[in-house]
């Protein structure tokens, strides 16, 4: 089975009937088959083993709702095998009626086939297993040999024959059950995280959208969805493209919300203190031959006040204080352009180009959150050290993997620590104060929530044409990224939402944060985290409402 963190059956295998048949001996008289035909049309049969196939053919599919006639001339073009399915995974009142018909040569197998009792939850990470149980995708990939089990061996040795004549006593294995995986995965929170954002989607009649719901003191992805999703009970009936794992397959230029990165490097390096006045130029700035604009117009503006303001005048400036070497090296240093190493099959590392390859343009790009690509799974995770005292951890949504006998095989519940990014100064300095900000007077005001400090920045960016060339008219990645309860964060939700129609609002701040907000109250008081000192705690979470 694959369980989530309390326990719920997320996937198991069931035991379901199949109905088959030995062609060659339904009829009670030899076939003549003609030599000079190869095609099975031509068989040549005597009248009654004709109708020997015809009354089978007939029984069955009165009880299995099948053509007779069909099954008939399949049953006659097999006629020389001995083996052919006639249904698979057939309910136990079909099977019970096949057994009652007693038909010559025809019979059940039991077959194992993967069920998902939740049918849609978390489907983009457990991924599914076709009717053969070859795993597909998702974890049932991952870890297919785990939960797969190994089957046995035993030696037998017959006559000419094949009549077993003796058992050997060596050569023999016993078979093993396949293991259980233990997730870091909550299906309450999941159904919160996916009830959010298909909102979210539907709201602004967006093409698609993806969200991530993190624990930043353990790396444990507590919900991951992607909208649109699919049934893993019948998951060969929808596009591929519904299950494309969005959250970690597919890079796109982050825009505002990777300016914390560059803020938390610009302080680090002491290239900008808190309280220095940056002039932004009233909205428009010449860097070189290139001019930048901000979204509104801003003469001076303290450090802090470039990020909660957003301005990107403000952080082309402390790029250009950094430089390419220092912005390179802590881009790489926060996980960027390498996969982060989350459980998950088909990661995506992003792109961040070789140094060699940065212009004076990329200067003043990168701090907007411009020429690079990331996966939402790696700022995420670059995020979530921020607001964990500058500790970057590999986020992961398996806990461990458990024997069928209830032994540990496996354990992944500690924390993996990648390494520290920035001093615990750093990282309290923009957790605490900056990015409470930006939701307390800033761009991310829709995501404040009733007693809690919640750390959290806003995006929206904008999308690039495929192959080159400046960027798509009126399409964005809106999104919001928040923690909370701030400076001792309990949970980070990353929610971003594809190609949201213009006209009914595209900022991150409109379109994502009241959405990671629903997230945050639902989870928190799931959790139990209990508010500040004489707030209010907000609503229960249960069963996922």
């Amino acid at each position: 089975m694959i369980v989530d963190a309390q326990g719920r059956v997320m996937a198991t295998s069931v035991e379901r009937p199949s109905v088959f048949a030995d062609p060659a001996v339904i009829p009670r008289v030899r076939l003549v088959l003609d030599p000079n035909v190869v095609r099975p049309e031509k068989i040549i049969a005597e009248p009654q083993v004709v109708k020997s196939y015809e009354v089978v053919a007939r029984e069955l599919g009165r009880v299995l709702g099948l053509d007779a006639r069909v099954l008939a001339d399949e049953l006659l073009c097999r006629a020389g095998r001995r083996f052919f399915w006639v249904k698979r995974k057939v309910s136990e009142e079909e099977a019970r009626a096949v057994r009652s018909l007693n038909l010559r040569g025809v019979g059940i197998i039991y077959e194992s086939e993967r069920r998902y009792p939740m049918n849609k939850r978390f489907a983009h990470g457990l991924g599914f297993v076709d009717p053969q149980g070859r795993a597909l995708a998702g974890l049932e990939l991952r870890f297919d040999e785990a939960l797969r089990g190994r089957e046995g061996r035993r030696t037998v040795v017959t006559d000419v024959r094949r009549r077993a004549i003796y058992t050997s006593k060596e050569g023999y294995a016993a078979p093993e059950d396949g293991s259980h995986l233990a997730l870091t995965i909550d299906a309450a929170i999941q159904a919160a995280a996916e009830e959010a954002l298909a909102g979210a989607v539907e709201q602004f009649q967006a093409q698609a959208g993806s969200v991530i719901v993190m624990s930043p003191q353990t790396g444990e992805v507590l919900a991951l969805a992607n909208v649109p999703t699919f049934d893993l009970n019948d998951y060969a009936n929808y596009p591929e493209s519904a299950r494309c794992n969005v959250a970690i397959q597919a890079p796109f230029e982050p825009g505002s919300t990777f300016k914390p990165i560059v803020a938390a490097a610009a302080l680090a390096e002491k290239v900008t203190w808190p309280g220095e006045r940056i002039f932004c130029h009233h909205g428009l700035y010449k860097a070189g031959r290139r001019r930048l604009h901000d979204h509104h117009p801003f003469g001076t503006l303290t450090f802090e006040q470039v990020v909660v303001k957003s301005s990107n005048i403000g952080m082309a400036i402390l790029g250009q204080r950094l430089g390419n070497e220092r912005l390179h090296a802590y881009i790489r240093r926060f996980g960027f352009g390498r996969p982060t190493g989350v459980e998950l099959p088909g990661e995506d590392g992003g792109i961040v180009l070789p140094l060699r390859r940065w212009t004076s343009y990329s200067t003043t790009s990168l701090p907007m959150g411009q020429e690079l690509a990331v996966t939402q799974i790696q700022l995420a995770a670059a995020f979530s050290a921020i607001v964990n005292d500058g500790v970057l951890l590999r986020p992961r949504v398996v806990r461990g993997v458990i024997g069928a006998d209830g032994s540990v095989k496996e354990d992944r519940s500690k924390p993996a620590v990648v390494g520290r990014v920035l001093s615990e100064a750093t990282a309290s300095k923009m957790a605490e104060d900056i990015l409470v900000r930006v939701v307390e007077e800033g761009t991310g005001r829709r995501a404040k929530l009733a007693g809690y400090r919640v750390s959290g920045k806003t995006g929206t960016a904008q999308i690039a044409r495929r192959g080159g060339g400046g960027y798509e008219p009126d399409a964005y990645v809106s999104s919001f990224v928040g923690a909370a309860p701030a400076g001792d964060p309990e949970v980070l939700v990353y929610l971003m939402v594809i190609r949201p129609v213009k006209r009914l609002g595209y900022y991150g701040g409109t379109v994502a944060a009241p959405a990671v907000r629903e997230i945050l109250i639902k989870t928190l008081g799931y959790l139990g985290v209990p508010p500040a000192e004489g707030q209010s705690a907000p609503m229960r979470l249960v069963n996922g409402r």
